[in-house]
């Protein structure tokens, strides 16, 4: 009689320490779901900011093409929200450098959106190229003497 007791109050911790683990493990795996999409959102930002770089790097590159660059990028992953700088429309035909900035508010790269705090950070990555077919103005020469 005293073995069946004891089986019956063993299922029952079993059960108790289930209800306790099983939520905490559920929310560990949340997180760490959350965690792993905030960095694809991150690379996808890169990525576009790249893109959109490389884009006003060209010849005759515009704020249309760096828009239409970024835009191409980020809708791949389906991601709304986000905002796109870029010196294009003031550099000159002798600068050299052209940079371009997407920024994206955390809220809008979760699954949790503003619940945690997220509506309070930015994911931002900004790329500078140089630009394609200007020349820069030497005067070192840069050669091998011989």
């Amino acid at each position: 009689m005293k073995t069946k007791r004891l089986k019956s109050l063993r299922r029952g911790a079993a059960v108790v320490e289930t209800a306790v683990v099983a939520p905490l493990m559920l929310l560990a795996m949340f997180g760490i779901v959350e965690v792993g999409y905030a960095f694809m959102v991150k690379q996808t930002v890169t990525l576009a900011s790249r893109e959109g770089c490389r884009a006003a790097a060209l010849p005759g590159g515009t704020m249309a093409d760096v828009t239409a660059a970024v835009d191409a990028s980020m809708g791949a992953a389906d991601l709304t929200g986000y905002a796109t700088t870029s010196n294009i429309s003031s550099v000159g035909p002798t600068d050299t450098e052209v940079w371009v900035e997407v920024s994206l508010p955390l809220n809008r790269a979760g699954f949790t959106g503003s619940m945690l705090g997220g509506g309070s950070f930015d994911i931002t990555s900004r790329t500078s190229m140089r630009r394609e077919g200007i020349e820069s103005d030497s005067s070192s020469g840069g050669g091998i003497e011989g």
